[in-house]
């Protein structure tokens, strides 16, 4: 009977047991291990933080309240050079920088070089942080590592550089002695082997840090690793200054598991990433996340002690030359990308014209690239001027032809791209096309001097910087040096200093490059739009065409105008005013301008016979206080009044504007227009006096107003001729 007592009290002991927390049995928690990639890429010397750039001692904290369980930071390039801060200690400052924040490895951008090859790896070396780059040989070997592998909180991580292989074309030729780059199927294959060496040596994770870019312009890009080499986790990438909030997996030829996802984080410190990459028990790979952060979210933190009194002190030594107050200008200068790598700014011109006079060249020409920000109105200090203008380029002087010239700019004319010439001492007319490599370009149609035309055997002198004369940007150029002189930021100094406002200002209302295109380039005008500068957008076309409401939509609310001028036998222009447009829509850009009378219509037999008409009733609908142009110069001399006239619904001439409207030194005459009417422009007042003609052999009542003439002509005819015989019976009788 004991016995049976037996399994009870055990049953008992048991579970007593198990209520013991030491000794209480659960499913195990599946254990999971998280690293965080921190990455930067185009910091371009923005070291300090402010409103809009993040700065490295804001960074700094919040890398050090980082809770995950392991870190690596990495750099995608171009952080050395690009700001006063940067350049006045050849990249020094930054280079200390990096290593207080600890980043672990950096693959190096195209203006890393800016300084020269050596220098960088001696940057590098003093800093102590890993340089990594596959395809970058120097005199036929590896001039950094091709790849490392990090160890953080039990994980392997093998990282793979790669550069940009068109650093050979951007960056200043001398500063590039003796290296070449792999591009295309040979860095795949090398990218392919070194992924292939480190799965063999058993890492957890491979992630290749480049500075390639997502453009989709030809080039080889960071979306032609993602899908020509597998075996890839995750792209660190720089280079194209994209900002992917959440990575970039839409690209083509993704596929979800076996292609990675891309990061960036913009440019010049405006955000930094965090790629996190999660890891199981086992230790394989099981999610990649990214997010961005901001320099609002970033304003929250306090900077790090030690990095700020770092950047005190290499400000306090530049001080007494960055503060300097060199000048000033009346109005905004303007680099910003969406506009001086796709036309002509005031800012280009200002550099190119201030070359020609300083060198007393005929003409001089630079590449967009070589000015790296605009200049707002106002004081201008030496700071200010070189960070916009911060590469110490020389002018030189060579000689070239037309045929040479016109070469040069049909090879560098890249839409979006820093090779696009900025010029000064001729005008361009060009038309946009695609070219071999996909990217969007520009011909010469027309180049003229002072009006005339530019022949093929003329010669000039031509102020270059020395980046460009050398084989920068892939610029040639094969007559040998006439004469070096001072550095495009001396010139452009002492430029601004010398003239007075009102020639600044006139800059602003110039423009010697037309490019006329066969369709409008949506992106490229919203992304003028959404630029914060005090600018009007003018796009060229070659026929007219239809405005969507995608790209009159930003444009509400803005101080300025959209303007679309019709390359036609006589061109036009409609503007569309920001702060007047309320609604957008689509806009019909169609208009028939001549100077034969629309049909229908009768003019003023006191009108000159050069009148021009303008017929609108082709346009459905226009926005109120749409403004438009025409051509009138070839009739008409500049300064001239014409006198503007509509036609009501009976067809009668009505006046619009009896003061007259002043032709402007271009030849055009502007005025409000709407959608349905015809105008007429006229050099003489029409009053009510005036006899109007009846209308021509075009007009559609013509035939029946011939018959009613003709008829009455043999009634009169047949009605004298009766009279007469009648008259000649009564004397007979």
């Amino acid at each position: 009977m004991r016995l049976n007592k037996v399994p009870a009290l055990l049953l008992a002991f048991l579970l007593m047991i198990m209520m013991i927390p030491g000794f209480a049995s659960a499913a195990p928690a599946e254990e999971e291990t998280v690293i965080n990639i921190y990455h930067t890429n185009d910091i371009h010397g923005h070291a300090v933080g402010n409103e809009t750039s993040i700065g490295y001692a804001r960074f700094r904290t919040m890398l050090k309240e980082d809770g995950a369980d392991g870190r690596l930071l990495l750099d995608a390039g171009d952080a050395f050079s690009g700001t006063a801060f940067a350049n006045l200690s050849n990249g020094q400052s930054i280079a200390s920088l990096m290593e207080q924040s600890g980043y672990d490895a950096v693959t190096p951008g195209s203006h890393d070089f800016d300084y020269g090859s050596e220098a960088l790896q001696q940057l590098l070396s003093d800093s102590g942080i890993t340089g990594l780059a596959i395809n970058i040989l120097k005199d036929g070997q590896l001039m950094f590592e091709p790849y490392r592998i990090f160890q953080e909180g039990g994980i392997k991580i093998g990282i793979i550089g790669v550069a940009a292989p068109e650093t050979e074309e951007t960056a200043d030729p001398r500063d590039l002695a003796g290296i070449t780059f792999l591009d295309g199927e040979p860095l795949f294959t090398s990218v392919q082997s070194a992924v292939n060496d480190l799965r063999a040596q058993n890492v957890n994770a491979v992630i290749v840090l480049s500075h390639l870019g997502t453009s989709e312009e030809g080039k080889t890009g960071s979306v032609d690793i993602a899908t020509n080499v597998s075996g890839i986790d995750l792209i660190v990438d720089g280079h194209s200054h994209d900002a992917y909030e959440n990575g970039y997996i839409s690209y083509p030829g993704y596929i979800q598991g076996r292609t990675p996802m891309i990061v960036q984080a913009g440019k010049n410190f405006e955000n930094f990433g965090i790629a996190s990459l999660t890891f199981d028990s086992k230790k394989i790979l099981t999610g990649v996340s990214s997010r961005l952060v901001d320099a609002g979210e970033a304003a929250a933190f306090s900077p790090d002690k030690n990095i700020a009194e770092t950047i005190i002190e290499y400000e306090k030594e530049q001080q007494p030359v960055m503060g300097r107050n060199l000048t000033s200008t009346p109005v905004f200068l303007n680099a910003e990308q969406a506009y001086i790598r796709n036309g002509s700014t005031n800012f280009g011109q200002l550099c190119t014209r201030a070359m020609c006079e300083a060198t007393g060249a005929d003409i001089a020409l630079i590449n967009s690239g070589i000015i790296s920000a605009s200049i707002p109105e106002g004081p201008v200090s030496f700071g200010t001027l070189y960070n916009s203008i911060p590469y110490d380029s020389y002018i030189v002087t060579t000689e070239m032809t037309g045929a040479e010239l016109k070469t040069l700019l049909n090879s560098r004319m890249l839409l979006g791209e820093s090779a696009f010439p900025q010029f000064a001492g001729f005008e361009v007319s060009a038309r946009k096309y695609l070219n071999d490599e996909g990217k969007s370009a520009a011909v010469v149609q027309r180049l003229t001097r002072d009006g005339k035309e530019v022949s093929d055997t003329d010669r000039f002198t031509v102020a270059l910087p020395d980046f460009i004369y050398y084989g920068g940007d892939g610029y040639e150029c094969t007559s040998p040096v006439l004469e070096e002189g001072p550095t495009l930021f001396d010139v452009v100094a002492d430029y601004l200093d010398s003239k007075s406002d009102e020639e600044l200002e006139r800059l602003s209302g110039s423009s010697n490059l037309t490019i006329w295109e066969e369709t409008i380039d949506t992106d490229n005008i919203i992304s003028k739009l959404q630029a914060n500068v005090p600018e009007d957008v003018h796009v060229f076309l070659n026929q007219a065409s239809v405005v969507p409401e995608s790209v009159i939509y930003p444009l509400i609310g803005q101080d300025r105008n959209l303007t679309f001028t019709i390359n036609s036998e006589r061109p036009y222009s409609f503007r569309f005013n920001g702060l007047k447009l309320s609604v957008p829509m689509n806009i019909n850009l169609s208009a028939s301008v001549s100077q034969e009378p629309p049909q229908g219509k009768r003019t003023a037999s006191s009108a000159d016979k050069n009148a021009v008409f303008l017929n609108l009733t082709r346009n459905d609908a226009l926005p109120p206080d749409t403004d438009i142009s025409i051509y009138v110069g070839d009739v008409y001399a500049p300064g001239s009044l014409v006198y503007l006239y509509y036609y009501d619904i009976n067809r009668d001439i009505l006046p619009l504007d009896e003061n007259g409207i002043k032709v402007d030194e271009d030849g055009n005459v502007t005025f409000p227009a709407n959608s349905g009417v015809t105008y007429l422009l006229n050099s003489k007042l029409l009053n009510a006096a005036t006899i109007f003609d009846n209308p021509t052999t075009d007009h559609p009542f013509f035939p029946g107003i011939a018959v009613l003439v003709l008829v009455f002509a043999v009634w009169v005819v047949f009605f004298l001729v009766t009279k007469k015989g009648a008259q000649n019976n009564r004397k007979q009788q």
